[in-house]
Protein backbone atom coordinates (compact mmCIF):
# COMPACT_ATOMS: atom_id res chain seq x y z
CA UNK A 1 0.00 0.00 0.00
CA UNK A 2 3.01 2.21 0.51
CA UNK A 3 3.81 2.11 -3.20
CA UNK A 4 0.33 3.38 -4.06
CA UNK A 5 0.62 6.25 -1.59
CA UNK A 6 4.02 7.22 -2.97
CA UNK A 7 2.70 7.16 -6.52
CA UNK A 8 -0.36 9.19 -5.56
CA UNK A 9 1.85 11.74 -3.82
CA UNK A 10 4.06 11.96 -6.90
CA UNK A 11 1.06 12.47 -9.17
CA UNK A 12 -0.43 15.03 -6.80
CA UNK A 13 2.88 16.91 -6.70
CA UNK A 14 3.11 16.93 -10.49
CA UNK A 15 -0.47 18.14 -10.73
CA UNK A 16 0.27 20.98 -8.31
CA UNK A 17 3.30 22.01 -10.38
CA UNK A 18 1.29 21.90 -13.60
CA UNK A 19 -1.53 23.92 -12.03
CA UNK A 20 0.93 26.54 -10.82
CA UNK A 21 2.57 26.76 -14.25
CA UNK A 22 -0.84 27.19 -15.89
CA UNK A 23 -1.78 29.97 -13.47
CA UNK A 24 1.50 31.74 -14.19
CA UNK A 25 1.06 31.44 -17.99
CA UNK A 26 -2.51 32.69 -17.84
CA UNK A 27 -1.49 35.58 -15.61
CA UNK A 28 1.33 36.58 -17.95
CA UNK A 29 -1.03 36.44 -20.93
CA UNK A 30 -3.64 38.55 -19.11
CA UNK A 31 -1.02 41.13 -18.17
CA UNK A 32 0.17 41.31 -21.78
CA UNK A 33 -3.41 41.88 -22.97
CA UNK A 34 -3.93 44.62 -20.39
CA UNK A 35 -0.75 46.36 -21.51
CA UNK A 36 -1.71 46.15 -25.18
CA UNK A 37 -5.25 47.42 -24.56
CA UNK A 38 -3.86 50.31 -22.50
CA UNK A 39 -1.25 51.15 -25.12
CA UNK A 40 -3.89 51.05 -27.82
CA UNK A 41 -6.03 53.50 -25.86
CA UNK A 42 -3.13 55.86 -25.08
CA UNK A 43 -1.81 55.80 -28.65
CA UNK A 44 -5.26 56.42 -30.07
CA UNK A 45 -5.68 59.46 -27.80
CA UNK A 46 -2.23 60.72 -28.79
CA UNK A 47 -3.23 60.41 -32.45
CA UNK A 48 -6.26 62.61 -31.85
CA UNK A 49 -8.93 59.93 -31.59
CA UNK A 50 -11.77 61.05 -29.30
CA UNK A 51 -11.84 59.47 -25.84
CA UNK A 52 -15.03 57.45 -26.40
CA UNK A 53 -13.76 56.00 -29.68
CA UNK A 54 -10.33 55.21 -28.21
CA UNK A 55 -12.05 53.48 -25.31
CA UNK A 56 -14.21 51.47 -27.72
CA UNK A 57 -11.12 50.47 -29.69
CA UNK A 58 -9.36 49.21 -26.57
CA UNK A 59 -12.51 47.43 -25.42
CA UNK A 60 -12.94 45.76 -28.82
CA UNK A 61 -9.38 44.46 -28.61
CA UNK A 62 -9.95 43.22 -25.06
CA UNK A 63 -13.15 41.37 -25.95
CA UNK A 64 -11.62 39.76 -29.05
CA UNK A 65 -8.62 38.55 -27.04
CA UNK A 66 -10.36 37.43 -23.87
CA UNK A 67 -13.70 36.17 -25.18
CA UNK A 68 -13.31 35.31 -28.85
CA UNK A 69 -16.55 33.30 -28.81
CA UNK A 70 -18.45 36.51 -27.93
CA UNK A 71 -17.29 38.30 -31.08
CA UNK A 72 -20.06 38.76 -33.62
CA UNK A 73 -19.05 39.25 -37.23
CA UNK A 74 -21.50 41.26 -39.31
CA UNK A 75 -21.08 41.03 -43.05
CA UNK A 76 -22.42 43.79 -45.22
CA UNK A 77 -23.34 43.59 -48.85
CA UNK A 78 -21.24 45.20 -51.58
CA UNK A 79 -23.93 47.81 -52.21
CA UNK A 80 -23.88 49.17 -48.65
Amino acid sequence: MSDTSGFEELVAGLQDEMDQALIERRGAAALMRVRIAGALYVEALAAGVPHALAQDMAQDYWVKETRPSDVVVVETGADE
